[in-house]
């Protein structure tokens, strides 16, 4: 499932799904969570300013993600699609993951942002990406990522709370961050979300399977690297 970022936008911020003729769609995959990497992996602040990078930056592919943490698709695509594989891979070194973090659907998704950026200095990052994303739904139902709600989820992760970080969540102390890290979703190429970038090289419609199937992911990425390899 993706959300569509432009007719979000379009509607003045109201969060809608995108139907499937007109948003791409693609097929759920069968349900089976990949028994993908969930402990730590290293994750910095990038270049950009705008980005979270996780792995090594030795890695031989950069894969570029573009989510919003109140994306119905991105929750699907981090929990029981290609999500987790792709975690794995970043821990093991096979890629290095740079996420643009939007938050086009509202005031929830930018205090999950400022939350996850607050997570970064705690060295959390990745631990708590999965948490809000495995709790987004829950979340939902009791009226979004509310401050509240974020230090609760917040709290199931070792180490991560603290009087620093709870009040980094409670006042956005990274909002520069979070509008920055918005404009670039905002001017990226994306129509949707989640969305993926190989080496600069936006996966297109035809290879939307990627974002369900972890074998198809990493098939894509063993010829991206191929590719790479040829020059």
């Amino acid at each position: 499932m993706q959300v569509s970022r432009r007719s979000v936008l379009a509607a003045a911020g109201a969060a809608v799904i995108v139907p499937a003729a007109a948003g791409c769609l693609p097929a759920r995959w069968d349900g089976r969570a990949d028994e993908g990497y969930t402990g730590p992996v290293a994750a910095t602040l990038g270049a950009e300013g705008h980005t979270v990078v996780v792995g090594d930056p030795a890695a031989p592919l950069t894969v570029r993600v573009y989510e919003d943490p109140s994306c119905p698709g991105c929750a699907e695509f981090q929990t029981e699609g290609s999500g987790p594989r792709l975690r794995r891979m970043a821990a093991e070194g096979d890629v290095q993951v740079h996420y643009v973090l939007g938050s086009f659907l509202g005031n929830g998704s930018k205090r999950a942002v400022n939350a996850l950026r607050a997570s970064l200095d705690r060295g959390k990052f990745a631990e708590l990406h999965e948490v809000l994303h495995r709790g987004q739904a829950a979340a939902k139902r009791r009226g979004g990522f509310t401050g509240n709600t974020l230090l609760a989820l917040s709290s199931s992760v070792d180490g991560l709370r603290d009087a620093a970080f709870d009040e980094a969540v409670l006042t956005g102390r990274h909002r520069d961050f979070v509008e920055a890290a918005d404009r670039a979703v905002s001017t990226s190429w994306i129509k949707a979300t989640p969305a993926l970038e190989v080496d600069g090289r936006p996966v297109g419609k035809g290879d939307q399977d990627v974002l369900d199937d972890p074998d198809a992911l990493a098939r894509y990425l063993r010829r991206a690297r191929q590719r790479s390899a040829r020059g």
